[in-house]
């Protein structure tokens, strides 16, 4: 209208989280899924859940590249899958993110395996509140600690 022509702009990009590679990832992924078929309480949980472990460890890799790396790709909603899975519990989610913590430090530089591990243990937490919040059912106060 005033010779001022209106752009269309791309939004700006969120950036990521923390330093880490797609590689980085992939190999934590990798790693720790190894140790969850082997561990005595979680393997046998994901045992009867995972068929295809390749395509969940890529899943779970698109996962962390979407959270820290804020790349496209996952397109599930971990809450819901949670949920659906009567074998999983809250009890779980101590022994899921200790092992996770462990394999991080592990495989990871100190700081990042802290910044994922962190990560996690907000994503576990929140999990693990909803599976007990929306399985108490019947009005229950949510749980909270």
């Amino acid at each position: 209208m005033f010779g001022v022509e209106l752009m269309a702009h791309a939004p700006p990009e969120r950036p990521r989280k923390f330093d880490i590679s797609t590689a980085e990832i992939r190999r934590l992924v990798a790693s720790f899924y190894a140790r969850v078929r082997a561990d005595a309480v979680l393997g046998p949980v994901f045992d009867a859940a995972v068929g295809d472990w390749a395509a969940h460890e890529e899943k779970i890799a698109a996962f962390w590249r979407g959270a820290i790396l804020r790349e496209p790709g996952y397109d599930g909603n971990p809450m819901q899958m949670h949920l659906a899975n009567a074998d999983i519990r809250p009890e779980h989610f101590p022994v899921w993110l200790a092992l996770f913590r462990d394999t991080a430090e592990r495989e990871l530089a100190p700081e990042t395996a802290r910044a994922i591990a962190d990560l996690a243990d907000r994503i576990g937490k929140g999990l693990s509140y909803g599976i007990e919040t929306f399985r108490r059912g019947g009005g229950l106060p949510p749980v909270l600690a």
